[in-house]
């Protein structure tokens, strides 16, 4: 993966313009919260699986000038028992919000890279035709929710909506949107396992309405596939940025 840590995209950026580093450092978090997602997945269903209590608990983040900040040994081995006694199927406290920080961190970058006109906005416009601006009000939407929200149940509020419904009545737009994506004929050089990878989403934001439960709209699955789909765009373009220099150089020796 290019530039998974921050240090690594550091390099370079003494070249580059004040909106070409936050365009940057927004694709960067966007693949930082899809790595996040993996392993706090694959450390959720160890901790759901092995008896970690016999291990050290003990945690200490030490820091300069000789300051160290002691995590509490016992709310660890809270979790752990919550986890082990967390069925398979199920999601455990832990899962819970490793999954919903990842879509938010995922969603809300995807949003800010969006907001500069930029090559990669340039990249997602041309992808996805008309249907962009559709897929920008459901990551904005994913995003407000779960920065708003407050509910042990995430429900909806009304300003988690309102803005985009009337952004989308401004534009003229239907508010009964569908988004859909198949990775063999959108982004065919990420080699899709099959044509029936795809994914489609499907809100209509004229029946929104306050105190809705979230997942009722948007489940985990598309909560899932959405932030894959964030994560495959960046890596995509990524990839395109990469081959466009290397014709570059490559122009310039012929030269």
């Amino acid at each position: 993966m290019r530039h998974l840590s921050r240090d690594e995209s550091e390099i370079g950026k003494s070249e580059m313009t004040d909106t070409e580093i936050l365009l940057d450092d927004a694709l960067l978090l966007v693949e930082q919260n899809f790595y996040f997602l993996h392993m706090g997945e694959f450390l959720g269903k160890l901790s759901k699986t092995e008896d970690l209590n016999d291990r050290s608990l003990f945690v200490v983040k030490k820091y300069e000038n000789d300051k160290a900040y002691y995590f509490n040994a016992e709310i660890i081995q809270e979790l752990l028992a919550n986890a082990r006694q967390t069925k398979k199927e199920e999601i455990s406290l832990f899962e819970y919000f490793v999954e919903f920080n990842a879509f938010r961190g995922i969603c809300m970058a995807t949003v800010e890279s969006l907001r500069f006109d930029s090559p990669f906005k340039i990249f997602m416009q041309k992808l996805f035709g008309e249907q962009y601006e559709n897929f920008f009000d459901i990551v904005s939407f994913v995003r407000n929710v779960l920065s708003h929200n407050i509910h042990s149940e995430i429900r909806l509020s009304e300003k988690d909506f309102d803005g985009t419904l009337k952004r989308i009545r401004r534009m003229g737009r239907n508010a009964d949107m569908t988004f859909a994506f198949q990775y063999s004929l959108n982004l065919p050089e990420l080699g899709a396992p099959n044509d029936a990878y795809t994914f489609t989403c499907k809100i209509n934001f004229e029946e929104l309405e306050e105190g809705m439960p979230f997942l009722e709209i948007l489940s985990m699955w598309d909560l899932m596939m959405l932030s894959e789909l964030c994560f495959n765009l960046v890596m995509t373009y990524r990839m395109k940025e990469e081959k466009d220099l290397r014709e570059e150089e490559e122009e310039l020796w012929a030269e």
